[in-house]
């Protein structure tokens, strides 16, 4: 009679496992509140919206905030099989292929309050010096303006200090960053800064999977798959609600 009801149990699990349509996979994002941070509600925009839909989807997932360069080396090894956070950069089509975008921001450049700096061009910022994130990618020909007067800073908010105290001219970021960054670390520096009236560019936030993880092309339609279906039923606005306190 034990070994009957083992043997049933054992049947029944092996039957569950079968029902289990996806394997584990293991996402990662990049300290970048609101998108990533241990701090916030489902770990940021990009984990809780890339989960969500990869559970919708049928996978499970492990989830891991880590620095941005730990994140695209472990990419490059296998150790990461997706990588949330991103902006779409040609060169990391080496080693990532890119998923639909999920999200939309405006990257914008902040001067100190009562300052007239104007942006046209690459050419308008020559006269400025720039405080820029190691590492960051903001837009392809501004990323690559070797002979802008850039200042690198280590996070965003020591960018919006330095314009604020009139240390450098100007810094940059998503506007979603700046607001948060400004709301939640320093609120005094709202009265201290204002945007430039005219973006740098407009970019969309993709999660991106490691090129040689098995099943990769399946992952990447499902998720694209699910992510339509519920912008279109309105459960991905329902879901970024949360976000926007």
């Amino acid at each position: 009679m034990i070994r009957s009801v083992l043997l049933a149990v054992a049947v029944l699990l092996g039957c569950l496992g079968s029902l289990r349509a996806e394997p584990m996979v293991r996402v990662v994002v990049d300290d970048w509140p609101p998108f990533g941070g241990e701090d916030l509600p489902e770990g940021g925009i990009s984990l809780d919206v890339i989960t969500t839909v990869l559970e919708r989807a049928g996978y499970d997932t492990t989830t891991e905030i880590l620095p941005f360069a730990r994140i695209l080396n472990g990419a490059r090894s296998g150790a990461y099989d997706i990588v949330g956070n991103l902006f779409f950069e040609e060169d990391l089509q080496a080693y990532l292929t890119f998923s639909d975008p999920f999200y939309e921001t405006e990257v914008r450049f902040v001067q100190q309050r009562g300052s007239n700096h104007q942006f046209t061009d690459l050419e308008s910022l020559r006269p400025y010096s720039i405080a820029v994130g190691e590492g960051y990618f903001y837009e392809d020909d501004f990323d690559e303006a070797d002979d802008l007067q850039k200042v690198v800073v280590t996070t965003t908010i020591q960018g919006i200090r330095m314009v604020a105290s009139g240390r450098v001219d100007l810094t940059l970021d998503s506007r979603d960053v700046i607001d948060h960054a400004i709301r939640t670390e320093a609120p005094a520096l709202a009265e201290q800064v204002v945007y430039l009236p005219r973006a740098l560019t407009v970019r969309q936030i993709h999660m991106a999977v490691r090129n040689d993880l098995p099943g990769r092309d399946k992952l990447l339609a499902d998720f694209n798959r699910v992510l339509a279906e519920m912008r279109a039923d309105g459960s991905l606005d329902s879901l970024l609600v949360k976000h926007r306190n």
